[in-house]
């Protein structure tokens, strides 16, 4: 079976951040999460479908991200689903490139404000929130990537759709069994 467009698009978004080529790692992953975000809120906007997801997974994609827990953050009027969707995929679609007001890094930093300054990490919380979707049960890589979560290493082709081992895995980290109720 050929890979679809999901797991295409996830691939290559895993080898543009190891590379550490960011934007091109959002491009990918945007139409992933977008028809991801669509399988679940089919009758959904864009916009609105995106940042719902991405409020879904916000404790996945923090935790993966940071290996700390961070939501409902609100700065400015924007909290992270809409900075993400706003600075992110809307500037990529219309302008062919990050907004200034979205950076990523390399040093694990977080620096939140009129600049949303995010460790290249969340760029991985957004992709392992999209492949353990169960969404995405019927996705699969070609390729045999593995990524490291929590001190343990996870075979990518091991996860899609299994939204559970991910949350069990937080819930071990962070000793708190009631995360996810």
């Amino acid at each position: 079976m050929a890979a679809s467009s999901i797991s295409r698009r996830i691939e290559l978004s895993i080898i543009s951040l190891g590379s550490k080529d960011y934007e091109n790692a959002f491009i990918q992953l945007f139409p992933a999460l977008d028809k991801t975000a669509k399988s679940r809120r089919p009758k959904d906007g864009v916009g609105s479908r995106i940042k719902a997801f991405i409020s879904d997974e916000e404790v996945i994609i923090t935790a993966v991200a940071t290996n700390n827990i961070i939501r409902d953050i609100e700065i400015n009027g924007l909290d992270l689903a809409t900075a993400i969707y706003k600075f992110g995929r809307t500037s990529i679609v219309h302008e062919g490139e990050l907004d200034e007001r979205l950076t990523i890094n390399e040093k694990g930093n977080i620096s939140i404000g009129e600049v949303w300054n995010l460790p290249s990490s969340y760029i991985l919380g957004l992709i392992v929130a999209v492949v353990i979707a169960p969404e995405n049960s019927r996705e699969h890589l070609d390729q045999d990537i593995s990524i490291r979560l929590f001190g343990e290493t996870f075979r990518v082709k091991d996860l899609w759709g299994k939204k559970k081992i991910i949350q069990e895995k937080i819930c071990q980290f962070f000793q708190d069994d009631d995360l996810f109720k």
